[in-house]
């Protein structure tokens, strides 16, 4: 498969791309440190076909950096809060996700495009519904799309917040693929001046500010 170049990536995508380093400046680590703990992670190209990313970008998707572990730790939701302590309150062990097996989940480390809003036709609908309105997007753009997961979410959105001092789901919700013990779908959104916040609804709940923003992982080798 074609792979893009970082240069040819960053002229689709312009703001709507990350850069490296400023992914190691958010996270405090510089681009070296993470290329020498992960060395198949790449930098310099992107693992999407060029026709890809166009139809993608096109789309207004996003271009992401994601990673696992900086300075040997994984990056875990409460990991990721406790580097970003003046985007939120960082949630205290006793936070009501804290014993979830979600919140010991890490991002898939690599690049990945992601929607910066819910798309509409996810808006007002029950979680089987929204998958639905989802398999049918990606049918009609041809990207394999999936929900985020929680720590995905988080990750996304205090990543670019750090980088362009700008608030995704600053007034709607991501409905996310991580389930809580009692069976139901973590949510994240609301990020105001108070912070990113998360809450777990059941699948039948609905209502117009809670949708899907879709991501796509790079075809598989």
């Amino acid at each position: 498969m074609e792979e893009a170049t970082f240069a040819s990536a960053h002229r689709l995508f312009g703001d709507r791309i990350v850069r490296p380093e400023e992914v190691g400046k958010a996270l405090g680590a510089d681009p070296a440190s993470l290329t020498s703990a992960d060395p198949d992670l790449p930098f310099d190209t992107v693992p999407f076909a060029p026709d890809l990313l166009r139809q993608a970008a096109a789309e207004g998707m996003m271009l992401g950096l994601r990673l696992a572990r900086v300075g040997g730790l994984p990056l875990t939701l409460l990991r990721l809060a406790s580097l970003f302590p003046g985007t939120s309150e960082p949630p205290t062990v006793d936070a009501w996700f804290a014993s979830e097996p979600f919140a010991k989940q890490t991002c898939r480390a690599g690049w990945a495009l992601f929607e910066r809003q819910t798309f509409a036709a996810s808006r007002n609908l029950t979680y089987a519904q929204q998958n639905e309105a989802l398999s049918e997007r990606s049918r009609r753009l041809g990207l394999a799309l999936r929900r985020r997961t929680a720590v995905e979410i988080v990750y996304d959105v205090l990543l670019y917040a750090a980088a362009r001092g700008e608030r995704l789901l600053a007034d709607e919700w991501d409905w996310s693929s991580s389930v809580t013990t009692d069976g139901a779908f973590v949510t994240a959104g609301q990020f105001d001046e108070r912070g990113l916040r998360l809450l777990r609804y059941s699948e039948a709940v609905r209502f117009d500010r809670l949708g899907i923003c879709a991501t796509a992982d790079p075809p598989l080798a």
